[in-house]
């Protein structure tokens, strides 16, 4: 008979993680943490029919990562008729940037200028007169294939940075050559956001590309500095991508135009700013926690089987049960 956990969460012991425990054992759902040490254990547990997991919250897998083991376990509970935000498979076809790009292109959300090199043609491309018009100098160099700013350039300007960014990325495909957008002042503040998107909902931070300071971004800021394409830009990435939850990082320019900088990112590092100068705002920290329990409650409850079903029939009449004594003793 297998061992059930209604909710795992592939993450890092932190607060955030305390705070998923915290909830989980308020709505009375089975939790456990997969930490890097456990993975492996739980991965051959699963597999073996030894557990069940009903909801995984996958913020620790790489996909960019051949057998990462965290990426394996989201596809094995997949596989396994688990549910899991966000599904694997998705988040690694939308994970790569160059083929991502194009669909962003197909569907008018708003991109830097931007040319496509495959990795097949290194040898053969030319940074011509017309691209560099097109790009400007310095331009951006990011691999189409890879997380965290492995083989990322800031300060291309000719062909040489292409190759070493080809170099630092072996296992990407394809590579983007990308305008450099500069950010508008906006009274102190850099035109910078990382923004959040969980299950519809869309929640904007002030980021500063340098120092990764985040500010909760208020109605009052967002009417006063008119930042209200932030959410639609949010919601149209979230349509085209069908993930669920997941950040991105928007610029605002001089001439008021909105560019996605960094398209999807999911596996998002929610350190909170209590502990860290450059974490998440605690308030925002706590709701996306929140956000993601109550979602994998109604999940759960889909999913409880009708044993688990008659135990949650006989809990409700026991209390029924109890408020008509009460009311009877008063």
């Amino acid at each position: 008979m297998s061992l059930y956990y209604d909710v795992a969460l592939a993450y890092v012991q932190d607060t955030f993680s305390s705070r998923v425990q915290e909830l989980c054992g308020q709505f009375d759902l089975s939790f456990f943490l997969v930490e890097s040490v456990w993975v492996a254990d739980v991965l051959r547990k699963l597999r073996g029919g030894e557990i069940k997991i009903r909801v995984l919250i996958d913020m620790a897998s790489d996909a960019y990562v051949p057998d990462d083991p965290y990426f394996t376990l989201a596809q094995a509970v997949k596989k396994s008729g688990g549910y899991v935000i966000d599904d694997p498979d998705s988040g690694a076809i939308m994970g790569h940037k160059s083929k991502f790009h194009t669909m962003l292109v197909d569907h008018q959300v708003p991109v830097p200028p931007t040319v496509i090199v495959q990795r097949s043609e290194l040898d053969t491309f030319r940074l011509t007169e017309a691209i560099v018009q097109q790009l400007g100098l310095p331009f951006v160099v990011k691999p189409g294939w890879g997380s965290g700013r492995l083989g990322v350039i800031l300060d291309g300007r000719s062909e040489a940075d292409l190759y070493r960014s080809a170099a630092a990325a072996p296992h990407s495909d394809a590579f983007l050559l990308q305008r450099k957008i500069v950010p508008k002042q906006l009274d102190g503040r850099v035109g910078w956001f990382r923004m959040f998107h969980v299950f519809g909902e869309v929640i904007p931070c002030w980021w500063h590309p340098t120092t990764g300071n985040y500010q909760l971004v208020t109605p009052l800021e967002e009417r006063r500095f008119r930042l209200s394409p932030l959410t639609k830009i949010m919601k149209a990435i979230a349509k085209v991508s069908k993930i669920h939850f997941f950040s991105s990082e928007i610029a605002l320019t001089e001439d008021g135009e909105f560019f996605v900088i960094d398209y999807l990112n999911t596996e998002c590092d929610m350190s909170t700013k209590s502990f860290w100068p450059s974490g998440v705002p605690d308030e925002v920290a706590r709701h996306i926690a929140w956000e993601l329990v109550n979602h994998a409650m109604t999940i759960v409850r889909r999913r409880r089987g009708p044993f688990d079903e008659e135990l949650e029939k006989q809990d409700a009449d026991w209390l029924e049960r109890r408020r008509h004594e009460g009311r009877r003793a008063m």
